[in-house]
């Protein structure tokens, strides 16, 4: 098999990160594998064959279009593999020129499918974000991860964690649909610690509803930090806490779960289908938050029981080996 992962953006999240470690893998597996990016992200596919091509440019630049076009009638790949929306909508422009099955991941809500439709399958990260999409050819593989297990526990020393405190954490873009003000709001009845890592617009907002709600003391904002801290303070806490309006399949969520950490979540994603109703909570409703995060602290011990089914589950599922089996499968099933 000859295949060629597209990757449109020029950002740094999940898309990107999940593209990387697909790749690799696929290389690892003995897949003739090339990546075609941003020249920014080459030195992330180290081993992987790639050929730099900026479409982080308008979707519909006839000059970008046409040197993509060149390349993929060249290379003659098997399968083309395009990772979410942009990506998709510039490679099925181009498949009347292409004798070349199309592959395309579905990372999250679109209220426009109709490039996905012209795609020979789609693959979505979670059943939910599926529902809308009309192409019969469609498979959920569930993002994973090469976890990694963190054993010592510098980070209380590293950030000033208090110790003797019922800790929560929560990870994220400081942004309006993470809706980190019902965390926030939420703390002023319990007598917990909150970690809230991540960056974004919303912070000096977040920091100062934090301090009008009379909870700074609270809360400890510890910015964007590298992925080895985040499992530590992940591994420290007691509960991940997820308040999103919408998500696609966190990646936070996985590393929560094989970090044995329980989640209380909002009806985001699959999550549900996961974890269960009970550690579920409502949207945008901070008073029901509180009154589950103390019903749980409280019972701390039974939630432990309950979680181990779902902690071995995790460990599965949602490791990157099996994430790139099942789309090795796919890969040959789209072939036949």
């Amino acid at each position: 098999m000859r295949i060629c992962q597209i990757l449109a953006g020029n950002e740094d999240g999940g898309l990107e990160k999940h593209t990387i470690e697909l790749s690799k893998q696929l290389k690892d597996n003995n897949v003739d594998i090339t990546v075609i990016a941003h020249n920014d992200f080459k030195s992330f596919f180290q081993g992987v064959r790639f050929i730099s091509l900026d479409l982080s440019k308008g979707r519909k630049n006839i000059f970008i279009l046409y040197k993509l076009l060149k390349i993929l009638q060249k290379e003659k790949f098997d399968i083309i593999h395009t990772q979410a929306n942009k990506a998709t909508s510039m490679i099925v422009r181009l498949k009347p020129f292409l004798n070349t099955k199309i592959i395309s991941t579905l990372h999250s809500y679109k209220r426009d499918l109709s490039s996905f439709e012209k795609s020979d399958f789609v693959i979505t990260v979670s059943n939910k974000i599926s529902q809308k999409l009309k192409n019969k050819n469609k498979k959920t593989i569930y993002n994973g991860i090469d976890f990694k297990e963190i054993k010592d526990n510098d980070i209380f020393a590293k950030y000033n964690i208090p110790q003797d405190k019922f800790l929560i954490c929560s990870v994220g873009r400081l942004c309006d649909v993470k809706r980190f003000d019902i965390l926030i709001k939420s703390l002023k009845d319990l007598d917990v610690f909150c970690i809230l890592a991540g960056d974004g617009e919303y912070k000096e907002k977040l920091i100062e509803l934090a301090k009008n709600e009379g909870v700074s003391e609270k809360i400890l904002f510890v910015g964007n930090v590298d992925n080895i801290d985040i499992k530590k303070i992940m591994k420290i806490s007691k509960l991940f806490i997820i308040t999103s309006d919408r998500e696609g399949f966190p990646y936070v969520f996985v590393e929560s779960l094989l970090s044995e950490t329980p989640v209380l979540s909002t009806d985001v994603s699959d999550i549900k289908d996961i974890i269960g109703n009970e550690f579920i909570i409502p949207f945008n409703d901070y008073k029901a938050l509180s009154n589950k995060v103390l019903k749980l602290k409280n019972n701390y011990e039974l939630v432990l029981e309950k979680y181990n089914e779902i902690f071995i589950y995790a460990k599965k599922k949602f490791t990157l080996n099996n994430m790139v089996e099942e789309t090795l499968t796919l890969y040959k099933e789209v072939l036949k």
